[in-house]
Order: structure tokens, then sequence, then C-alpha cells
């Protein structure tokens, strides 16, 4: 017998340590991209610590959404 025979898959679902990876992806890039956001606003516009990290922290919850959803979205 193959491994499919034995572990069959119903076509379209992901294995859970694809979206353990996706995940860890997601946050690793929304943690890059919310500092990056942050680092911007305090350069650019002269904003407080408190606006920047603010601002970073946004950035980093919605980029990280957004990142999974595309991430789950392609591998389906």
């Amino acid at each position: 017998m193959t491994a499919t025979q034995n572990n069959p898959q119903a076509p379209g679902a992901t294995p859970p340590g694809n979206k353990k990876t996706d995940a860890l992806i997601a946050i690793l890039a929304a943690i890059i991209g919310g500092g990056f956001a942050g680092i911007l606003r305090r350069t650019m516009e002269g904003a407080s610590y408190y606006e920047a990290m603010s601002t970073a922290g946004v950035a980093a919850l919605l980029l990280g959404g957004f990142i999974f959803v595309v991430l789950t979205y392609i591998r389906s």
C-alpha cells in the first residue's frame, strides 16, 4: 500500500503543519512590517514614540491577518 492509501485526505484539506507554518510566516512578516511602519511614521512625521508604537501595532495586526488569509487561500 502507498502512503496516500493509508492516510487519505479530503481534497483541499490543509494539514495542520501547513497552517502552523502559515501562521508563523504571517506573524514574523507582520512584526517586521509593523516595525517598519512605526519607524517610518516616527521619521517622516516626527510623531511621538507612543504614536509610532500604536501605528506599528495596528499595522502588524492588519498585515498579519492579511498575510495569513492570502497564504491560506493560495495553499487551498
